[in-house]
């Protein structure tokens, strides 16, 4: 077993790639920000890690400490297993050629441990409870009612578990036995599974191997920021789709989307600014506003997960998570350009959020979108209140009070539908520390109290209960 951190990481979770680049550093942001809410899971011995790489490896790059969770003594290898598919193959967008391999690696799994259960010849059946009200049925003596659910360990089973078709399972195993080393570059994603197993034909039809090229120089882009300079950037390898999103930091959209980055705001909290001077590879612009014309196409090419299909959340994605599409050094073109994606695919709901909200005002707004306003200072009240006094024919008009950094006055908050309320988390700008603020709980009871009156719903951030900062709860004596 390779190793993660003072763990040994269990070899099916390997099978499954870490995720990288913008997906990565939103994970790290959220861990930051909220904390870890999904706890790491180990074996019962505390050797083994289970499920929770890309977490843990968010943490050590957050600089928090990790939490963990136990597994009962009595989960089998094979339960083991289960665990690892049913908690990794919904959450990632894996290629068909690494869903095969997948599928292949659990068929073998599978069979072995059947093998196993036979040989024991139990004879007797025996039912094992699972924390959670779950309960298994562990059966002995033949391996025919435990194959009920993997039938003969077949190929077309083993893929459906985990979203493979048959025949890529069985093209995954000709591949894995006759040409391993195309199967580790199928596994990576440097191949696909048509390409190797078409690679593999070839080589046993007896023709000779075709030179290979030269690998070609990465296809460069150039981007452009608001004030018309060129950005030499990668062009990314398949289509643009949005971000997958973990954590309670946004519970209610589980993707993002980034067709601009950066912002001029210079606001000394902004965890996005942070971000890009971490991974300048990814944000070779830095913090500077720039359009990522090729993401565009992210709304029409972004499908939900089958599994998800009733999850309101897996329909809401939030934009320009890492800038300020209205900021007012926006170009009108980008925000047109953006505009027009939304509009092209309204199976989505769109959130939206600026510090400028007076620029919402006579634009064509996608009607599924929900349309929010920061204000962080008292001096952003007004103007927030009088721009979305002017705003209709959206679903949801929010209000985010994150971070509450002063006691906030209102007037009205009757033209809001949802407040969210947060605390300031540290984050670290140019080098120098920028400490957590926890407001007063009063600054937070006010507000809260305000917009029940004024018939909003609210939400609570995690990051004013988890420590991180918290809030400042009262804890008064009488004198």
């Amino acid at each position: 077993m390779n190793r993660l951190g003072p763990f040994e990481v269990h070899p099916f979770a390997e099978l499954f790639p870490l995720i990288e680049g913008e997906e990565f550093d939103e994970m790290v942001l959220n861990v930051k920000e909220h904390g870890l809410q999904d706890p790491i899971l180990l074996n019962h011995e505390r050797t083994v890690l289970i499920d929770g790489r890309n977490r843990y490896r968010a943490c050590r790059a957050a600089g928090i400490e990790p939490t963990y969770k136990t597994l009962p003594e009595i989960y089998t290898d094979m339960m083991i297993t289960d665990l690892i598919v049913s908690k990794n193959v919904t959450r990632r967008q894996l290629t068909t050629g690494q869903r095969a391999f997948i599928g292949l690696a659990y068929k073998e799994r599978f069979a072995k441990d059947a093998e196993r259960r036979r040989m024991d010849n139990l004879g007797h059946q025996k039912k094992i409870s699972i924390p959670d009200g779950d309960s298994r049925e562990m059966l002995g003596g033949s391996d025919s009612e435990s194959l009920d659910r993997l039938p003969g360990g077949s190929s077309e089973k083993a893929g459906k578990i985990v979203g493979a078709s048959k025949d890529s399972v069985t093209r995954a195993h000709a591949i894995a036995k006759r040409a391993p080393e195309l199967g580790e570059k199928v596994k990576a994603g440097e191949m696909s599974l048509t390409a190797a197993y078409g690679e593999l034909k070839h080589r046993e039809a007896g023709k000779p191997k075709p030179e290979a090229a030269p690998k070609a120089s990465p296809i460069m882009l150039t981007l452009r920021t608001h004030r018309g300079e060129e950005v030499p950037y990668p062009k990314p390898e398949g289509k643009a789709t949005f971000n997958q999103t973990s954590g309670d930091g946004i519970s209610w959209a589980r993707w993002s989307w980034n067709p601009v980055t950066g912002c001029l705001h210079g606001c000394d909290y902004c965890y996005a600014r942070e971000i890009t001077s971490r991974f300048k590879d990814v944000y070779p612009a830095g913090f500077t506003p720039l359009f990522h014309d090729q993401r565009l196409e992210a709304p029409a090419n972004t499908k939900v997960p089958g599994k998800h299909q009733d999850d309101p959340a897996w329909r809401r994605v939030f934009v320009c998570s890492m800038a300020d599409l209205y900021g007012r050094w926006v170009p009108d073109e980008w925000i047109l350009k953006v505009h027009s994606a939304m509009l092209a695919a309204p199976e989505w709901e769109y959130l939206l959020l600026t510090k400028f909200p007076a620029r919402y005002v006579g634009l064509d707004l996608p009607p599924s979108a929900w349309v929010g306003t920061s204000v962080d200072e008292q001096k952003r009240v007004r103007i927030a209140e009088n721009a979305f006094r002017e705003i209709d024919g959206v679903k949801v008009k929010w209000l985010s009070l994150e971070p509450l950094k002063e006691p906030l006055e209102f007037s009205d908050l009757s033209m809001f539908d949802w407040v969210v309320i947060g605390a300031q988390t540290e984050t670290n700008q140019a080098g120098e520390k920028v400490p957590a603020f926890a407001p007063p709980f009063d600054w937070v009871a006010r507000l809260v109290v305000q917009a029940h009156e004024a018939g909003c719903r609210v939400h609570l951030k995690p990051n004013l209960f988890n420590g991180r900062p918290g809030m400042q709860i009262p804890d008064e004596y009488p004198v």
